[in-house]
Formats: C-alpha cells, sequence, structure tokens
C-alpha cells in the first residue's frame, strides 16, 4: 500500500514506518483475540498503550464511517462497523453476536462459541445444565443470557439452580 522509506537515506522517515506497522499489528494481533499479556510481551507495549492505540483506531475507524456515510459509500459503512465493534471487543467478526450481550465479553464470547453455542438462536435453545457446566458461566449468568435472548427457564429448573449456584459459581469465577 506504500513505499517503504529507505533506512539509509531518510532514518526518521524509516522509524515512523516500523512504528506505524508496529502499530498495526498489534492492533490485528487485539482483533485475533491474543491476550493482553501476550500482546504485551510480545511486542513490549504497556497496556496504557494497547488501550491508547484501540481508542485512537476506535476514533478513527468512527471517522471514516462518517466520511463514508457522508459520500454514501454503504458497502465501506457496513465493513467500517462491523471494524469499529472488532477493535472495541478485541474480537474476531465471528464472535460478534456473542459479545453483544451483557456479561459476554471476549473470553466468554469464545468459550461458548468453541463449545458449539454460536449463535442468539444456539444460546436461545441450549439448556440451562449446557450453558452452565461452561467454564466462567454461573448460574446468574445463565439467567441473564437466557432473559436476552428470549429463552426461558422455567421455575423448577431455576429453583434447582439457586440451590448449587454459590458453589458453582465459585468454581466457575477462575
Amino acid at each position: 500500500m506504500v513505499n517503504v522509506p529507505d533506512e539509509w537515506t531518510d532514518r526518521m522517515a524509516y522509524e515512523e514506518f516500523l512504528g506505524e506497522a508496529k502499530n498495526a499489528w498489534v492492533l490485528d494481533s487485539w482483533i485475533e483475540e491474543t491476550t493482553e499479556d501476550a500482546i504485551i510481551e510480545r511486542f513490549h507495549v504497556q497496556s496504557g498503550d494497547l488501550y491508547r492505540l484501540t481508542n485512537t483506531a476506535r476514533w478513527l475507524l468512527y471517522a471514516s464511517h462518517e466520511l463514508a456515510k457522508l459520500f454514501r459509500y454503504r458497502d465501506l459503512r457496513r465493513h467500517l462497523s462491523q471494524l469499529m465493534e472488532q477493535v472495541d471487543k478485541g474480537v474476531k467478526s465471528e464472535l460478534l453476536p456473542l459479545v453483544r450481550l451483557k456479561g459476554i465479553g471476549r473470553v466468554r464470547a469464545r468459550i461458548l462459541h468453541d463449545s458449539g453455542l454460536r449463535t442468539i438462536r444456539d444460546l436461545k435453545m441450549a439448556s440451562v445444565k449446557t450453558l452452565t457446566n461452561l467454564p466462567l458461566i454461573g448460574p446468574r449468568l445463565t439467567k441473564e443470557i437466557k432473559e436476552q435472548v428470549g429463552g426461558l427457564v422455567e421455575s423448577k429448573e431455576w429453583k434447582k439452580l439457586r440451590k448449587k449456584g454459590p458453589k458453582q459459581q465459585a468454581i466457575t469465577k477462575y
């Protein structure tokens, strides 16, 4: 996309190019669901740097989205909207429907997705037992998920969960 500056004739331009390439690589790693710790270790950045970088990227993507709206680039707007969400949540596009739910971040979304619960419909159809047996998904979060996706939780089933809830919540917390 751009010409790489010559390292020997324009050292400052070359250093700036490397810095921007590193920023792009960090952002790509973030939306590919690399952990924050792994990003910090691999790229020698601090969590504040990662926050600043993702915040700046969100702002630039929003501005680009608004320009695309102004110039009526519908396809580009759709892509920019998705990319804004990915940068915001730090996930691949396949997890976007899941991370839109309250209480579901990138880690829980990946757990749900990898266990076969990939869509809102999957969550709606999943049993309470299936959800509570997953790591980091306790009875309270299961109820919250079911309420958000329109799945019903029978009162009998919920009473059973409440009795064993605190123990299970403690186990799945970490």
